[in-house]
């Protein structure tokens, strides 16, 4: 495998907040699902659990429960954060819950260590693995929406974020600021250019 097979995948990701419906097979979403149990983690202790929801009826109990919190979510935004939302068409709408023929609910347990940065090392990986199966998602986290009693995730393990997997209508490339600007050598401000 050369450095450029596993760029490429990061390369061209995008997000999609649109989806097609059209089936994601088994082995696709096992081999998805794997890319996120390889993750490095704190103290290896692997703190996440992963729900693949299918089932349309469950699928749609997750939708009813995430837009009730992303109301109240966009209700209480601070107002630049409201005005970016406008800015970018978010709303507390969220069809692609239904639309993507499978959603991955990234739960994780808040008592191992480094919980919180293992397990999105965990859905990066995913994303990356979506991307290369030829298909699409979105790190859509819910906003403080229940969804593990609805897919019975037992307490303490709290939702990370669900990953609506499918063929996608990719949202328009978002710029990515340049290399010097994120990156520097020995020391801030000096910015690092890639040979």
């Amino acid at each position: 495998m050369t450095n450029r097979e596993v760029l490429e995948p990061i390369r061209v990701r995008q997000s999609a907040r649109s989806f097609t419906g059209i089936a994601v097979p088994d082995e696709a979403v096992g081999r998805i699902l794997d890319a996120g149990r390889r993750a490095p983690s704190g103290a290896n202790r692997q703190p996440w659990h992963f729900v693949v929801v299918r089932n349309a009826e469950v699928k749609r109990a997750v939708r009813v429960q995430c837009e009730a919190a992303e109301r109240i979510h966009h209700a209480q935004a601070d107002k630049n954060i409201r005005r970016w939302y406008a800015a970018h068409g978010i709303t507390a709408e969220k069809p692609f819950l239904v639309e993507a023929p499978v959603l991955i609910a990234t739960f994780f347990d808040p008592r191992a260590p480094y919980a919180v940065p293992s397990v999105w090392i965990a859905i990066a990986q995913m994303l990356i693995q979506t991307t290369q199966e030829g298909f699409c998602s979105l790190p859509y986290t819910p906003s403080g929406a229940r969804v593990a009693p609805i897919l019975g995730v037992p307490e303490p393990y709290l939702v990370a974020a669900v990953l609506p997997i499918g063929e996608g209508v990719p949202l328009e490339r978002q710029p990515r600021r340049p290399l010097a600007e994120v990156a520097s050598i020995d020391r801030y401000g000096e910015g690092f250019a890639a040979p």
